[in-house]
């Protein structure tokens, strides 16, 4: 059994040379006797890697790519050029510049191809020492220097806690390694094991509005993988208003993540949510408003709100005082900052509310200039919101005026329970977002843009029956709604209820623009998955071959994977190889992929023994899966292990008592070892379940035969 730790020898890439510069210069300086400047390039023109500029010169660049071609030292003028061959065959070199002509001169290549080699195995252990052994990842102690660098673009950290649930130590850490390597498949940026089954992401040029994407994509798919709980926790830096300094950075991101793990089994938190909470566009009012606002609805039965907010970029006139001048009595002022001021009615109606607040607005417009202003309106009684609710209310209004431009007037209504539930969603505070939308159906119980959302916002609770239910009530309305079919079709594939999602989502492919949008690799490869499963495997292939050929996004071992798995169930096994090979290389613990490429391995005579290593492998990083076992047992077939291949399926059976290829296996080994009676016993479980089998019913009419001929020659002795 393949114990999942990393044993191999440490491998220098591309990104190693970028992210510890400094501390290979430190080494290379150590080693060379000479002062010298260290430059990297790398033959495949990233330009990232420092010093690339300085290598542009038309007569440099062919001579740098056939030194590093040859892989040995060489010269180029005054530049001393060491070749290096690194992870995944790209090849770099590392160039000294301003030695000494003469003294470079005297330095002979088969001395520098030592220094070379020397210089490798500083390098490899600077890395190796900021490399996690469990996981292969890089360690919490390269991600905090990491931090310290203070980026000239947004950058996005995220703190990823994502567990399955498991009853042994052992199985934890094959698990630790799968995690890690989903991770790896999905992150454009580098990935970082920090303790326990917590995970650090650094991503550059990267935003808030696309990290909350990212965030969400990624509980998605770690969701579907089939992990227990997944939290994350995300804070931006290089964007004005956010963190700037390392130490805050990472503060702020755990903050995030332990807000994320208090909101239920997948859920997420962007720090900026957290901080300033008073300054949140959904925040209560202070206890000294609430006072000054109940002074004045005690006695009403009924009230309009107005919330006045002054618009960025006007001028700094103390807008609460320009209100006073505004409003008599009985109408009450509460003041909340310069900008922002509550204006109460007392008994007065809605159609009222709306009608004094116009008028005000034309008012403070004349004081203050057009669009100067915007106000948030409500009104109680309303729903079952408390009084206080209803200055809530007002920001919800006014957070729903922000779609129609500077200086509008907005009634709250259920469009601005939408807009303030997609806010929290967007936040990551679900539950939260769950009661707005659910508010917002009790005002309109027809507005399907509220149901979805409401759907959506369940299934990332892990509530997908409930999630299913609010997209069939939009079904009900709209047939064809796109995001409701593609929705309940994930929400049923997380229910385990595959023909289900499959028809949800075939149903959204057949839509007029499916290629052309964001779903489209997400769906596409849930499709491959789902006919994989049910084995049509020529419907996944083409479904998967499109999907490759649009190589939009990054999509890893999942599509090879795939892809793998659909050519061999046609036949192709050259190109289930390639696939596999392919899917391997994006995730070498991929148990899946190693499972099938060696039953290729086997049927293909390119090795028995490595088909039987790449089985077992598979088996030590996950020996649930009664087709691994299955693919083993056949393997030990092939290779004349009759003991082993039935050890092996009685482990298929153990998982799954009805497997039909199972048992038909197990018939056949036990036929061949002359074991009469246990394959008569096989094959009779296996017409049961299959009437009229073919190998079934001729292996028993050869069973039959073999019977009879035995009796006729006992009755002939």
């Amino acid at each position: 059994m393949r114990i999942p730790f990393y044993s191999s020898a440490i491998q220098l890439k591309l990104q190693d040379f970028i992210l510890f510069r400094r501390e290979f210069v430190r080494e290379i300086e150590k080693i060379l006797p000479v002062r010298a400047t260290t430059l990297f390039w790398a033959t495949s023109g990233q330009d990232q890697l420092p010093g690339f500029a300085e290598m542009q010169a038309a007569e440099v660049l062919p001579q740098l790519q056939g030194i590093c071609a040859a892989g040995e030292p060489g010269r180029i003028r005054d530049l001393l050029v060491l070749p290096f061959a690194v992870a995944d065959g790209e090849k770099m070199a590392v160039i000294l510049q301003g030695i000494d002509p003469g003294l470079s001169r005297k330095m002979a290549l088969e001395w520098l191809a030592t220094i070379r080699d020397q210089l490798r195995t500083s390098l490899e252990l600077v890395k190796e020492a900021h490399v996690h052994p469990e996981t292969g990842l890089y360690s919490s102690r390269l991600l905090q220097s990491q931090l310290v660098r203070i980026p000239e673009v947004p950058a996005s950290l995220f703190l990823v806690g994502a567990a399955h649930r498991t009853s042994s130590s052992s199985a934890g850490v094959g698990q630790l390694v799968e995690i890690a390597r989903l991770l790896e498949a999905a992150a454009s940026g580098e990935v970082y094991y920090l303790a326990g089954n917590l995970f650090g992401i650094l991503q550059d040029n990267m935003g808030r509005e696309d990290a909350l994407r990212f965030a969400r994509r990624l509980l998605g798919r770690l969701k579907r993988e089939g992990l227990d709980r997944v939290h994350i926790g995300m804070s931006v830096r290089g964007e004005p208003g956010y963190a700037l300094e390392s130490g805050s950075w990472f503060a702020e991101c755990w903050q995030a993540l332990e807000a994320a793990e208090l909101r239920g089994p997948f859920s997420l938190c962007e720090s900026s949510s957290l901080r300033q909470r008073q300054a949140h566009p959904l925040a209560r009012p202070s206890g000294e408003v609430v006072r000054q606002l109940r002074r004045g609805w005690r006695d009403s039965h009924r009230f309009g709100l107005l919330l006045l907010r002054r618009e960025p970029g006007r001028e700094s006139r103390d807008l609460p005082a320009l209100l006073a001048g505004c409003i008599s009595s009985p109408a009450v002022l509460a003041s909340v900052s310069s900008g922002e001021a509550y204006v109460l009615l007392p008994d007065k109606s809605p159609q009222e509310t709306l009608r004094q607040g116009r008028a005000l607005k034309k008012k403070m417009e004349r004081l203050a200039g057009k669009g100067s202003v915007a106000i948030g309106i409500s009104s109680w009684p309303c729903l079952n919101f408390a009084r206080t609710e209803t200055a809530v209310n007002c920001r919800k209004a006014l957070l729903h005026g922000r779609f129609f431009g500077p200086g509008s007037v907005t009634v709250f209504d259920h469009v601005s329970l939408n807009v303030s539930g997609d806010h929290y969603f967007d936040e990551g505070d679900y539950r939260q977002a769950i009661r707005e939308y659910q508010a917002g159906l009790r005002m309109d119980n027809g507005d399907v843009n509220l149901m979805n959302s409401l759907g959506v916002t369940l299934a990332e609770l892990n509530r997908q029956q409930q999630a299913v239910n609010a997209f069939d009530r939009v079904l009900a309305r709209e047939p064809g709604n796109f995001m409701a079919l593609v929705n309940k079709g994930f929400a049923q594939r997380m229910l385990d209820k595959n023909d289900e999602a499959l028809a949800c989502f075939e149903q959204a492919a057949r839509q007029r623009g499916f290629s052309e949008s964001a779903v489209f690799s997400d769906i596409s490869l849930q499709l491959g998955r789902l006919h994989c499963m049910a084995g049509r495997y020529r419907q996944a292939l083409n479904i998967l071959k499109k999907l490759e050929k649009s190589s939009r996004e990054r999509q890893g071992f999942h599509l090879y994977r795939l892809l793998g798995e659909a050519y061999a169930g046609v036949g192709k096994n050259a190109e289930a190889m390639q696939a596999l090979q392919r899917a391997i290389r994006h995730n070498p613990d991929d148990a899946q992929s190693l499972s099938i490429l060696g039953e290729l391995y086997a049927r293909e005579e390119q090795g028995d023994d490595i088909a039987l290593s790449l089985c077992l492998q598979a088996l030590a990083l996950d020996a649930k899966p009664s087709g691994y076992w299955l693919r083993l047992a056949r393997v030990r077939e092939k290779m004349g292990d009759a003991a082993g291949a039935l050890a092996a399926v009685k482990e298929v059976l153990r998982r799954n008592r009805g497997d039909a290829e199972g048992l038909l296996l197990a018939g056949r080994i036990y036929r061949k070892q002359g074991q009469v009676k246990q394959a008569r016993a096989i094959y009779r479980r296996v017409e049961k379940t299959a009437p009229g089998h073919k190998e079934v019913r001729k292996a028993l009419q050869g069973l039959a035969a073999n019977e009879q001929h035995r009796k006729g020659q006992v009755h002939a002795s």
